[in-house]
């Protein structure tokens, strides 16, 4: 029973962490905020994290992706497609957007709001990689780097964009599929 407890109260306070953190940023936001949401002692938060930083962490968890990793593990030929396919994207890319897709908030949280954290240039490491891997896989010959982080830098905020006006993950996919194909088959991926 008391097992059960401590994974109520940790669960509470993740979810009043990740209404604090989307509503007023990692600087903005206050643990006795989140004590309050969460129905305990400001105190208590302690004995389950560290500190805000540990418990913006354990809010990010479920995007918290090696993009670099993610993007070069889709090895697959991604010329055949089918209508449910993303256009460009190996499945693993997919997936891993996908996810992005049931963890919005987090992914916002992350991209966004992240300021005074060590995640605050976030968006410029997944643009980075995001290029890298274009600039692997594109099939014209073109050496024009900042077009490459154009495209990356246009497709990120692209999918913000989706993120914050979400109108269901059909919807979203529809979007991104459409995202996808405007700007990667512009450098014949």
């Amino acid at each position: 029973m008391a097992q059960v407890l401590k994974d109520e109260i940790r669960e509470n306070i993740l979810k009043a962490a990740l209404q604090e953190f989307f509503e007023k940023g990692y600087k903005s936001a206050a643990m006795r905020h989140i004590a309050t949401q969460a129905k305990i002692p400001t105190g208590l938060i302690y004995s389950y994290y560290e500190n805000k930083e540990a418990l913006f962490e354990a809010v990010l968890r479920p995007v918290l992706y090696d993009w670099e990793r993610v993007l070069t593990s889709g090895g697959e030929d991604n010329s055949k497609h089918t209508d449910s396919d993303i256009y460009g994207l190996s499945k693993a890319e997919t997936e891993c957007i996908l996810n992005l897709f049931d963890h919005r908030q987090e992914f916002i949280i992350l991209i966004d709001k992240s300021e005074g954290t060590k995640y605050e240039n976030e968006k410029e490491r997944f643009v980075k990689d995001i290029e890298e891997h274009l600039n692997k896989h594109r099939n014209d010959d073109t050496d024009d780097t900042v077009f490459l982080h154009i495209i990356a830098n246009n497709f990120v905020d692209g999918l913000m964009q989706i993120m914050y006006h979400y109108k269901g993950k059909e919807w979203a996919v529809m979007i991104l599929h459409k995202l996808s194909k405007m700007y990667l088959s512009g450098i014949g991926l």
